[in-house]
């Protein structure tokens, strides 16, 4: 069966609830004030089978000027306008804002129902006819059906019911596919149930027992059911007016202008690129940092329009503008939007958003247009690239590349295979990134390697912790992925933990000659070698170069380092472990002072070498004292 959701425009007292009601049988004006003022406050709800194959769902938007904000959150996600106008006042002021916030929000398709036609003669509906259409004429709506109606003798509903079947059935119907979201239009409880949402549900889909996420109010939540026009069904999809039994979160904690959506799949945001188009209203030119009413499917936030590429926009113009927000809203790129002003409330423009998670742009750049260019007229792989260049060397997680392109997993998948065949881009893990940026991080890891070593001659190498630390900042997987590429192209090596330019030369024999002498005078000192600075000025060499050739021993297993400054020759290490062996196989313990008297050393070495013994798990120890760890694990 195909859905299709329309909702009512117009001003206020034109007929519309009367003439859903009529159309439906169902009155729209479910709250004790409405019936007693004879208005529309709230959103208002009903529904039409015209056959086994159309379902109708309808949203009654107030017509009021005080409640525009109710009929923007209601025109989100409909397909279809059905204009109300009545035949005794013709076209009115919230007529005209309403029709401007259809065509912002890039509706195509309407119905007009000129109402009360029982109040008036052939020759005023004449009239109001030739007035609807001179309002029309120029936009998206010129070409909609006119039907004069009566909600009261029930005259011609039966060929505005016609009309909506064929317009219905000329409507594409909203795709499965997609990120699923739900804006929320109204929330109440129902004793027994629980908390119950309800709202336009605009892409996707989903189903009974999933669980949800409410942003930006970051609450999670399990569809307990799920109804679409008064019946119980599995699954909530695109093109229906839905509600959902939530459980798991309270009334108080949901509220109009949130979003449902699964978890991890929507990005609450701050600050928004996107292109804006000012109504010709006879109003001043908005000059940048204006605090604005930002209208995005049922949410109202207040922003700061900041114009990009200019200091003012006049009526009728259209501009590259920024929006930030004091609290985060949730959108995706494509998506529609109304600007109100903040004091004199009125809409007075609207456009699409291009980019949910944009920098902070210097004003006036020169490289503006080229980003205005790709996110307003280029294909998702123009995008994609974009937003992937948009992370650096660091790449983009894939998840979050599809909430910046709005895209479910298998249309992200799809693009990614076209960029990988066209070689623009790498898949590392979870990433994806820029070919180009990931050859230059290449390039910067073998810069760096080379300019260590001309820095440090006498070192074997850079670890790979140190190393990855002085490149820009990437997911380890990503470093790893360009040290294994560039060890396959013969730029590097890696022995041991030491990452190796391949171009390094050294003198075999200088460095040998260096080597042994430390080794030697190392020796000398057994447990008890100088301090750094004292070994230095013996060996007549600065500490560098002395701590340098030190750590190459290290490195080649002929030195030891004990813990900061101190190193002991390797001979010497392995004798103290023998003698500490046998000491305790004996005695069953040590003590620091019998390890002190065992090898007549001072305090000063004693502990540090105790730790050292702890940290290569030779012993462990109890108490004040020290057994082996194999003793301790017998």
């Amino acid at each position: 069966m195909k859905r299709i959701v329309i909702g009512t425009a117009g001003h206020i007292d034109h007929g519309k609830t009367s003439l859903i009601k009529a159309l439906t049988g169902i009155d729209c004006d479910r709250l004790k004030e409405e019936k007693e003022r004879g208005i529309t406050t709230e959103l208002g709800f009903a529904h039409y089978r015209f056959s086994d194959d159309l379902l109708v769902g309808i949203v009654d938007v107030p017509g009021h000027e005080k409640f525009v904000r109710h009929m923007v959150a209601g025109s989100w996600g409909i397909d279809i306008v059905l204009l109300v106008v009545a035949a005794d006042e013709g076209v009115m002021p919230q007529t005209r804002e309403h029709i401007d916030i259809c065509t912002m929000l890039g509706l195509k398709k309407a119905i007009v129902a000129i109402t009360k036609k029982d109040l008036v003669d052939d020759e005023m509906l004449e009239l109001v006819k030739e007035d609807i259409g001179d309002f029309l004429k120029g936009t998206v709506f010129a070409d909609s059906p006119h039907i004069p109606v009566s909600s009261v003798t029930g005259e011609n509903i039966e060929a505005l019911k016609t009309a909506i079947r064929d317009v219905a059935m000329s409507t594409q119907e909203r795709s499965r596919s997609g990120i699923f979201r739900l804006p929320v239009d109204r929330v109440f409880t129902i004793k027994g149930l629980g908390t119950i949402i309800t709202g336009t549900c605009i892409s996707g889909y989903v189903e009974v027992g999933e669980e949800i996420e409410i942003y930006p109010f970051n609450r999670r939540a399990r569809i307990r059911n799920i109804q679409a026009y008064h019946e119980d069904t599995k699954e909530a999809a695109a093109g229906q007016r839905v509600a959902l039994n939530l459980q798991g979160v309270d009334r108080q904690e949901i509220e109009r202008g949130a979003i449902i959506g699964r978890p991890g799949t929507l990005l609450p945001t701050a600050r928004i690129d996107a292109s804006f188009r000012y109504l010709k209203l006879p109003f001043k030119g908005i000059k940048s940092d204006t605090i604005l009413r930002f209208h995005v499917a049922t949410m109202l936030e207040e922003a700061r329009i900041v114009l990009l590429d200019r200091d003012i926009i006049e009526p009728g113009d259209e501009a590259y503008t920024q929006f930030v927000f004091r609290k985060p809203v949730v959108a995706l790129p494509g998506d529609r939007f109304i600007l109100r002003g903040s004091y004199q409330v009125q809409t007075i423009g609207g456009g699409t958003i291009l980019d949910i998670a944009p920098t902070r742009h210097k004003r006036m750049s020169s490289n503006l247009s080229d980003s205005y260019r790709v996110l307003n007229r280029g294909s998702i792989l123009d995008k994609a690239l974009y937003h992937i260049r948009k992370g650096g060397h660091g790449g983009m997680d894939k998840v979050m590349l599809s909430v910046l392109l709005g895209v479910d997993q298998r249309t992200l998948t799809d693009t990614m295979e076209e960029l990988k065949k066209a070689l623009k881009i790498k898949e590392i893990g979870r990433f994806i990134v820029d070919m180009e940026r990931f050859e230059g991080y290449k390039g910067l890891l073998k810069g760096y390697v080379i300019d260590f070593h001309e820095k440090n001659p006498l070192k074997i190498g850079i670890s790979r912790e140190e190393l990855r630390t002085r490149l820009p900042r990437v997911e380890p997987v990503m470093f790893q992925t360009a040290l294994e590429e560039s060890i396959e192209g013969g730029w590097i090596r890696v022995e041991q933990d030491k990452v190796i330019g391949a171009t390094k030369t050294e003198s075999v024999q200088a460095l040998d000659s260096m080597e042994e002498e430390i080794l030697m005078s190392l020796k000398r000192y057994g447990l008890t070698p100088p301090n750094l600075k004292e070994f230095a000025q013996e060996l007549g060499k600065t500490e560098k170069q002395t701590r340098d050739i030190l750590e190459r021993l290290v490195h080649k297993k002929k030195v030891v380092k004990v813990k900061g400054d101190i190193y002991l020759e390797g001979e010497v290490v392995s004798r103290l472990k023998d003698t500490v062996v046998d000491y305790m196989k004996e005695k069953g313990e040590m003590a620091p002072g019998d390890f002190r008297a065992l090898f007549n050393i001072s305090r000063k070495y004693t502990i540090p070498i105790l730790e050292y013994l702890d940290d290569i798990k030779l012993t462990i120890r109890v108490g004040d004292k020290r057994v082996l760890r194999s003793q301790k694990n017998a």
